[in-house]
């Protein structure tokens, strides 16, 4: 399961996905680094109260013996700022979430702080999956915590605007995350990926945002008895979300006008094409893809085709947002060039608003 973006068309029979507004085409990196270790046992990075480290590319080390990298807001950010940790997929590492997702450009648009961890052998144990990570059962999860502690020691990070973002593999860890420690993070946004864990009951509740493709094969909408590639069954997606719907107090989006067609930032289309058109319907395939049948108007462009988000109204203030590219397949959208979708700027426009329970881990 890597990070291979794909936009694979075919017929596509099957659809729903994720969410909201907004964009942002985001600029430029400022970089340094921070280090965290595995739970009871963080390696010390800066004197509490001293200087960051500044930089480009200054590193501290993780108890893990590679180098951990982070992006830092620029000077004169009000503090505390949020932080968002990138999970990376499987056979990669923290530089393709760094390289290729965009994230660097939000850290100084918007104010916070990013953290791109490396998972041992390059993988996450998210649970049933994936690779070393999971066949040794290492504590990803742990370590997380620790990382989040320590960096929040370290730097003017809000305890209460933390938030987990993934693609695949780091997307498993992600859901992994909020189910065991929801009340400590503000959210998670999960790209082409499941629920790999089966037990789930998020301690608070906590937005999430998903995307996904229609014609993923890796990590099927619609779920798998087994992947022979990752060895083991993939969870479908919306069994993947039905625990935090309960946790935030969701309906499902089965109401009128809670799915919707966006445009390639995730804003709705205009009033007139801003619902579900006649001949477009939302459905699952039994190959497990997930589209869009029918025709869509000729401007509901984005990811190579309609942009579909449901959600539905919670009672509590946290969101479940879902946006579907019917024609994309597995991975990070692209940002230029055909099938372009404003991935970070639509994640953070859900996310910055959150908050989380409680305070983030502390050391």
């Amino acid at each position: 399961m890597t990070s291979v973006p794909a936009v694979r068309r075919h017929r596509i029979a099957a659809v729903w996905l994720l969410s909201l507004l907004v964009p942002a085409l985001l600029a430029m990196t400022g970089c340094n680094t921070a280090s965290g270790s595995r739970r009871g046992d963080v390696v010390p990075g800066p004197t509490p109260g001293a200087t960051a480290t500044a930089g480009p590319d200054a590193l501290e080390r993780s108890g893990r013996g590679i180098p951990l990298r982070i992006t830092l807001p620029p000077p004169g950010t009000p503090e505390p700022y949020p932080l968002i940790v990138a999970l990376h997929s499987l056979h990669y590492d923290g530089t393709d979430p760094k390289t290729n997702w965009d994230l660097d450009g939000l850290a100084r648009a918007a104010g916070l702080a990013v953290v791109y961890p490396d998972g041992i052998g390059k993988a996450w144990n998210a649970g049933t999956c994936c690779d070393v990570a999971s066949a040794r059962n290492i504590d990803d999860v742990g370590y997380l915590r620790a990382l989040i502690a320590h960096i929040s020691e370290n730097y003017p990070i809000d305890r209460g605007r933390v938030s987990l973002v993934g693609l695949s593999n780091g997307g498993m860890l992600a859901y992994r995350y909020a189910c065991e420690h929801g009340d400590e993070i503000a959210g998670i946004a999960v790209v082409s990926a499941s629920r790999q864990v089966t037990r789930c009951q998020p301690a608070a509740p906590l937005t999430l945002v998903v995307i996904h493709g229609g014609a993923d094969q890796h990590v099927p909408y619609a779920g798998t008895l087994w992947s022979p590639v990752l060895n083991t069954a993939i969870t479908p997606v919306e069994q993947s979300l039905a625990p935090m719907r309960a946790a935030d107090g969701c309906a499902q989006p089965d109401a009128p006008g809670d799915t919707i067609l966006t445009d390639g930032y995730g804003v709705p289309l205009r009033s007139s094409q801003a619902a579900i058109p006649d001949g477009l319907s939302v459905s699952v395939g039994g190959d497990g893809t997930a589209g869009a049948t029918g025709t869509a108007p000729a401007t509901s462009s984005g990811a190579g085709g309609p942009v579909i988000r449901r959600e539905a109204p919670c009672s509590t203030s946290a969101r479940v947002v879902e946006y579907l590219m019917p024609t994309m397949g597995h991975g990070w959208p692209p940002r230029t060039g055909e099938g372009t979708f404003a991935t970070a700027g639509v994640i953070w426009n859900l996310l910055a608003p959150a908050r989380s329970a409680r305070a983030g881990p502390r050391l």
